[in-house]
């Protein structure tokens, strides 16, 4: 069997972005995803849910952009003078050990608590802003923060680049070969779902992808969804999408802005949506994967 889950990250970031996934989920291509509940737009969730009560919900932990969920006295060391994240200096303070463990700790099991409130049986999995939580060190937080919320599913970190290639698999080891960073972090990423697995968490068996999908906005669009869909093989796939409308808030805190245009653009495409319900691939949310 052929398993797919469309899961739709950033929900709650901003107004556009919360309009875009509801279009999506509504249109029939999306039935999960994840949420940063740290931010001013999360409590749209609780309506969402009970209008889609099969939804699967997942906690986005975001101690990056926006305001924490605890009182700032809590949480001193994440946040600067305006009570707000350190954003693009989060890595570099805590690689430098400027952020203390027990307050992180404390704010990620807040937010995943959070999520649990607006979301309640709809609540699914886990997963991380921009995958930092693959750090050295903040991983091992991450994942008693995932034992402790007894939530049982995260995102895998096993991938496969390339499948809108005629031969996917060969595009996919053609694109770790392509710069030396590529090997290591894919051998990493091996390495924490077997950390992950040794505590019982239960993931989907890869992440797909397009190649360049982050960077190349023009590979976006519905031929490239299509093979995605010929190319997927057995087992339970996730592709993780952003799509979202653009507005000044956007681009105070993110840099991926017209591509999620594009993203939209395609989740909400006829073609693409005949050809998933035509297809042998099942689509579900992360509710359906057992723990």
């Amino acid at each position: 069997m052929r398993y797919l889950l469309i899961n739709a990250d950033g929900y709650g970031f901003t107004a556009g972005i919360n309009r875009a996934i509801e279009e999506c989920i509504a249109f029939g291509t999306v039935r999960s995803l994840s949420a940063n509940v740290n931010c001013r737009y999360a409590d749209d969730l609780a309506l969402l849910v009970q209008c889609h009560p099969d939804l699967s919900v997942g906690c986005h932990i975001n101690p990056v952009v926006g305001s924490p969920v605890l009182p700032p006295r809590e949480v001193p060391t994440l946040i600067d003078g305006k009570g707000e994240f350190f954003y693009k200096a989060f890595v570099r303070r805590y690689l430098r050990g400027h952020i203390r463990r027990e307050e992180l700790y404390a704010e990620m099991l807040a937010q995943v608590e959070r999520t649990r409130e607006l979301a309640g049986a709809a609540f699914s999995h886990l997963d991380f802003h921009m995958g930092l939580h693959r750090l050295p060190g903040l991983y091992t937080i991450f994942l008693e923060v995932a034992e402790k919320s007894g939530v049982g599913r995260i995102r895998t970190h096993r991938y496969r680049v390339g499948m809108e290639s005629r031969f996917p698999r060969l595009r996919h080891y053609l694109h770790l070969g392509q710069k030396v960073s590529r090997i290591p972090k894919f051998l990493w990423n091996l390495w924490l779902r077997r950390k992950a697995l040794a505590r019982h968490l239960a993931m989907p068996d890869r992440r797909v992808e397009i190649t360049h999908m982050g960077s190349r906005g023009e590979v976006i669009n519905v031929e490239n969804y299509l093979r995605l869909l010929q190319n997927l093989p057995p087992g339970c796939n996730e592709f993780v999408v952003h799509p979202g409308y653009v507005d000044e808030e956007l681009r105070r805190w993110s840099t991926y802005l017209e591509s999620r245009l594009r993203e939209r653009e395609v989740l909400l495409d006829v073609r693409f949506r005949e050809a998933l319900y035509a297809s042998d691939v099942q689509l579900i949310g992360y509710r359906d994967m057992p723990k």
